[in-house]
């Protein structure tokens, strides 16, 4: 059974004025909340991990007075990162903290590959209610990049009522994302849906073969059978039964 022990959180204490700043955004407050909840049940380690973005080219325009600008920056991170510590300390969860300078996703992704965390988890962009579904481009590109399973969280006042979509195309991947989901679901109320997209284009030549409308249904409706049945396979290797609601299996239509 897949379990998280490694956790790592990436906190983002940048402001438009300050590139470290003691008071979090909502967003990043939400996922230290929700890092030190699931370690506070998994008896896992987390490490709070910051970034502070300062490219080489900003470092070479200081010059002489990166040094002084440096030291002040990582002493408030460092005391921000150190609350966060204690935070979760006080929770009985294990807790460290490590700051890094460069591009926030390319250094979490060397932090995860250095110390083999199992799970990253950070906040979506600080965005206005227009824009907030939207992930922004540090979240973006660890869900393309971390070699980890990545949580995106946001501040959400009814967290327990999850809804969990696992887009399956039956790899070993999919199977691994379920196997995360229902033990998920095993922490918290969930509903699960396993979701197989069937490819339902037919070439077109094969339309000069006078294949009739009937054949070409009875084999869509032979290929969604079979993707039932996989889906099926695929749950039946997971603890499922012991979720308070049965996993949906749905069907789609993949657009070519």
């Amino acid at each position: 059974m897949q379990r998280f022990r490694n956790i790592v959180v990436g906190i983002d204490l940048s402001r438009a004025d300050r590139l470290a700043a003691s008071e979090l955004n909502p967003p990043t407050q939400e996922a230290v909340t929700r890092a030190i909840w699931m370690a506070s049940r998994l008896s896992a380690e987390l490490t709070f991990f910051a970034v502070l973005d300062v490219s080489a080219q900003t470092q070479e325009l200081l010059h002489d007075d990166f040094q002084q600008v440096s030291s002040n920056v990582e002493q408030a991170a460092q005391t921000a990162l150190a609350e966060l510590v204690s935070r979760a300390k006080q929770k009985n969860v294990a807790a460290h903290s490590q700051l890094a300078f460069g591009s926030p996703w390319v250094e979490t992704v060397k932090q995860v590959l250095r110390k083999n965390h199992d799970l990253c988890i950070v906040g979506t962009r600080d965005l206005g209610a227009a824009r907030r579904f939207l992930f922004g481009s540090t979240s973006s590109s660890l869900l393309r990049n971390c070699p980890c399973p990545v949580w995106v969280t946001k501040p959400d006042p009814n967290i327990r009522d999850l809804n969990v979509l696992i887009p399956s195309d039956f790899s070993d991947v999919s199977s691994l994302a379920l196997e995360l989901a229902v033990n998920g679901g095993q922490m918290i109320d969930t509903k699960i849906h396993l979701l197989h997209a069937v490819e339902e284009r037919i070439d077109n030549r094969m339309w000069l073969t006078g294949l009739s409308d009937e054949k070409v249904a009875a084999f869509h409706q032979e290929k969604r059978d079979e993707a039932l049945q996989s889906l099926n396979d695929q749950l039946a290797q997971t603890d499922h039964r012991t979720l308070t609601h049965p996993v949906e299996l749905q069907i789609g239509r993949a657009h070519v």
